[in-house]
């Protein structure tokens, strides 16, 4: 293709070889063909190209290249949309960066108002995994409070980290104020809380039996 004896390559063939650089884990090889080749042969990465880098690299571990591609990709000039920002919430989430998902929310991500609800469920994922129920909670009131109207993926998250941890009080707070913001349970919701029920029981027909067997028959 470099040499003319195919169709010459455009951005999309280099995003192509680059995730497929990133899968397989050639990660200076992928930022190499970035950074160097792509300018080189007269073609600026667009913010498809830079979003395939930055998940290749928080796939990775790489919290800390991908930070610093993305201040490279904003001075580049190239605006952030956002699928940038998901992907840069949920890595960080998964590297056990919580508290930098949160400050990135905070500076950069809800000043630019560029969000929805994928980037909503993503730091609310990440928030839950780190097991602060109440400041799941807490920050998705505060959208509602904002004017945000998280859809429902948000809420069943909530759920089911209530669930999880056995708080079925809280359960079905957060359905009630779900419904209270126009939002009705799905099949995913019933779906969870009839889990919560289950492990309900089973707790019960496990203490019961240890009960029956220490007071004996």
């Amino acid at each position: 293709m470099m040499t003319g004896k195919f169709c010459a390559p455009d951005v999309v063939t280099f995003t192509t070889m680059i995730s497929g650089l990133l899968n397989v884990g050639r990660t200076q090889e992928a930022l190499g063909l970035l950074h160097h080749v792509m300018p080189e042969k007269g073609f600026s990465p667009n913010v498809i190209t830079y979003n395939a880098v930055l998940r290749g690299l928080l796939k990775h571990k790489q919290a800390r290249e991908a930070m610093e591609l993305f201040n490279f990709m904003v001075s580049d000039g190239v605006a952030a949309d956002s699928t940038t920002y998901t992907i840069i919430i949920d890595g960080l989430c998964d590297s056990d960066q919580i508290e930098e998902a949160k400050r990135f929310w905070d500076e950069v991500i809800w000043p630019s108002k560029i969000h929805d609800n994928f980037v909503y469920a993503a730091i609310i994922k990440g928030i839950c995994h780190s097991g602060k129920f109440d400041e799941a909670c807490h920050f998705l009131y505060e959208l509602v409070d904002a004017g945000v109207s998280p859809n429902i993926y948000s809420y069943n998250i909530v759920i089911d980290a209530a669930c999880k941890l056995g708080l079925k009080k809280e359960a079905y707070e957060v359905v009630k104020e779900m419904r209270r913001n126009g939002l009705a349970p799905d099949s995913v919701t019933w779906r969870i809380l009839d889990k919560l029920h289950g492990n309900a029981r089973k707790q019960f027909c496990a203490e019961d039996s240890t009960l029956q067997f220490v007071n004996g028959p």
